[in-house]
């Protein structure tokens, strides 16, 4: 008959590797998951990266797209020349000539003028920027890559900006396809429809094509 001594080790050292086994399944665990971390990481990085220097050497373009935000749809299209853009969406048309912003509410007719915010990345608000996340306030993480695309989040850094942004994109031609906003639950989807080189030079603002419009200054 074994002894009671025996008995009591052999209970003790099952318990003591078993511990040290899972001590060592969830240290493996942790490491799996700081790799794959930082897999995503600069996987996120690098499409981010080689998105915004393509659009950043298109100086000129046109981009169609629609909003969805709730059960409402809306088109739209801009159109780029160097740092000027044109939008159009709804009733609403924005010019812009780099420095200012003019916003023209045709219901309403009021223009309304302020300056650029350069570092807004909204393609409402400022559509130069809505693909160019170099030097910005946003960290990049890859949420997903199959079936030839791939969908990145880019997340407020401390102290940034509010809200996220999830791009998708074709991964061989960089071509965006959607967007998704998320500003405290407001959510916004913006499917790109086409994107496509400008040949054109781009309309520019006139205040002599609004002479009964009321101007608002927020500058």
């Amino acid at each position: 008959m074994r002894s009671i001594l025996y008995i009591a080790f052999f209970v003790w050292f099952s318990g003591y590797t078993t511990l040290r086994a899972e001590h060592f399944v969830g240290e493996w665990s942790d490491v799996i998951q700081e790799d794959e971390s930082q897999r995503t990481t600069l996987r996120g990085k690098q499409l981010v990266t080689a998105l915004s220097e393509k659009f950043r050497t298109m100086k000129n373009y046109g981009v169609s797209f629609s909003v969805e935000t709730g059960n409402q749809q809306i088109k739209g299209n801009y159109v780029v020349e160097g740092n000027a853009y044109n939008l159009n969406i709804g009733a609403a048309e924005v010019f812009c000539d780099g420095t200012l912003r003019y916003e023209i509410d045709k219901q309403r007719k009021e223009i309304t003028l302020d300056k650029v915010d350069k570092s807004n990345r909204n393609i409402l608000s400022n559509p130069i920027r809505a693909f160019d996340f170099l030097d910005s306030d946003y960290s990049s993480r890859l949420l997903w890559e199959h079936d030839g695309k791939a969908a990145i989040c880019l997340m407020p850094q401390k102290g940034g900006k509010t809200g996220t942004i999830v791009v998708t994109l074709v991964v061989e031609s960089l071509r965006p396809t959607e967007l998704q906003y998320d500003f405290d639950g407001e959510r916004i989807r913006v499917k790109i429809e086409k994107v496509a080189p400008l040949t054109t030079h781009i309309a520019r603002f006139d205040r002599a094509n609004y002479p009964n419009y009321e101007m608002i200054d927020f500058r």
